[in-house]
């Protein structure tokens, strides 16, 4: 059942149940005060029937008449001057009844019956062929002998008019209930509208349309559950987009580890199969074997560089203060042969200074960002590797460590993607170097990290400047 049909009918019962004992109880109050008031009239009736009897009793031993046979003259005396046309009334004297204005029935023999047992004025309600009678009695002690004067009034009054005032209420609630019906079934549909639409979206984006929002119309508890929802489902396609992108590297990755992989390694099988399907001369063999050492060395280094990758991933690294000084020197032990090798010029000017990090993959790093430099670089050229301390007060970064060189340089969108698994601006130049384009995404793992921001500032032909970039907080 929806929601705005239980809002309907839960309303209709308890305005139903409110409204009639609210009806009922000024229907109750109205019938008893119209029957106090038949009531009231009915003992003053009595009253007066009763002085009327008495002043004739006394007027009748005044003149030492007898009260029993002078009764009924009495009676009809009295009746013809005073009562009310709905009025009857009865005589009885001692145990007899000596006047009467109708037949005597069952419901005036119980009055007199509790009259003689009481003997204080009564009154009592009886339903007489459709009609409601009050029998009021009025008793009296006359020559030893108990004169009982009952008076009977028709009170049908009081009960018509309670039947009357039930049947109109009840059409005014059956109208009113229907007025109030339409009425509260508009407005909770107005109500609930935010909420199907709340449902149409979550169905919306279950279904996949993660970029279905609500327009937030309100700032009631519905507007901030709509802003919640919203909220929730931008959580959502943020976490879906994050999931498809780690799914696509995930397939980008292998795809590129599957093709660098395959290059050295048909290289390989192929000098090697040479070497045993034929003889070759010494030059040859030599030669050969250069190229599976090469390609074999490639491999080891992309091993090496692929599982410190997924270590990184994976683990949290052992953070101490370290020297800046202590990094330069091990960088340059590991990058000096290399760049002997291609006789490039490095010019270091590191200032010292204090980091908290791990050494070894802060030297990993800026050993990766040395040798890219030195593939990058032409035979007698210059790279400069330098570190200083970072003094402006609201800069966030404390310290600075930056590669340069004046080699071949990189498109806007080459320095984007850099840090891309496999990824080679010169694929051809990178081989030929020995690299798997991987070294860049180990650099930026490292330094996230150390929650350290690597810039990169690069021009076609002119060359590239990577800088390390060490927060304070962090330092």
């Amino acid at each position: 059942m929806k929601f705005r049909y239980k809002v309907l009918i839960t309303n209709l019962i308890l305005l139903s149940v409110s409204l009639g004992l609210v009806g009922y109880l000024m229907i109750h109050k109205n019938f008893e005060l119209a029957k106090e008031t038949q009531i009231s009239n009915a003992v003053i009736q009595n009253n007066l029937v009763q002085s009327s009897v008495e002043y004739e009793v006394l007027q009748a031993l005044n003149r030492e008449e007898l009260v029993k046979g002078a009764l009924p003259d009495i009676g009809a005396q009295v009746s013809s001057g005073m009562r009310a046309e709905d009025v009857t009334f009865f005589i009885y004297y001692g145990d007899k009844l000596v006047y009467n204005e109708t037949e005597e029935n069952a419901n005036l023999k119980k009055v007199w019956e509790a009259q003689q047992e009481d003997g204080n004025k009564n009154y009592a309600i009886f339903e007489e062929d459709g009609h409601y009678y009050i029998y009021v009695t009025a008793s009296s002690k006359v020559e030893e002998e108990n004169l009982c004067i009952i008076s009977r009034s028709d009170v049908s009054d009081a009960y018509a008019l309670r039947d009357r005032e039930i049947r109109y209420f009840r059409l005014i609630l059956s109208i009113g209930l229907m007025i109030e019906s339409l009425l509260i079934y508009v407005i909770s549909r107005y109500l609930t509208k935010p909420l199907e639409q709340l449902n149409r979206v979550a169905e919306e984006v279950t279904n996949g349309s993660y970029e279905t929002r609500i327009a937030v119309k309100s700032q009631d508890e519905v507007g901030l559950l709509a802003e919640n929802f919203n909220r929730m489902a931008e959580a959502v396609s943020e976490k879906i987009g994050e999931l498809q992108e780690m799914v696509r590297k995930r397939d980008q990755f292998v795809a590129d580890f599957t093709h660098e992989i395959k290059t050295p390694m048909t290289s390989i099988i192929g000098y090697a199969d040479t070497m045993r399907s034929m003889e070759l001369p010494r030059e040859e063999q030599l030669l050969a074997l250069s190229y599976i050492f090469s390609e074999g060395k490639r491999l080891e280094r992309m091993s090496g560089k692929l599982f410190d990758l997924i270590y990184l991933r994976e683990h949290e690294i052992e953070k101490e203060a370290v020297q800046v000084e202590n990094i330069s020197r091990e960088v340059l032990k590991v990058v000096t042969p290399s760049l002997a090798a291609k006789e490039l010029l490095l010019k270091e000017n590191i200032e010292p200074a204090v980091l908290y990090g791990n050494k070894e993959l802060l030297v990993t790093a800026l050993v990766n960002l040395l040798d890219n430099a030195r593939k990058a670089s032409m035979e007698h050229g210059i790279i400069e590797f330098s570190g200083k301390k970072i003094q402006e007060e609201e800069n966030p970064f404390y310290y600075e460590l930056s590669v340069k060189d004046y080699g071949i340089g990189m498109t806007k969108e080459e320095a984007e993607r850099i840090c891309d698994e496999f990824y080679m601006a010169d694929k051809s130049r990178a081989r030929q170097e020995g690299g798997a384009g991987i070294g860049m995404s180990l650099v930026a793992l490292i330094l996230e990290h150390h929650q350290a921001e690597l810039i990169i500032e690069s021009e076609p032909k002119k060359g590239t400047k990577m800088r390390i970039c060490f927060r304070k907080e962090q330092n």
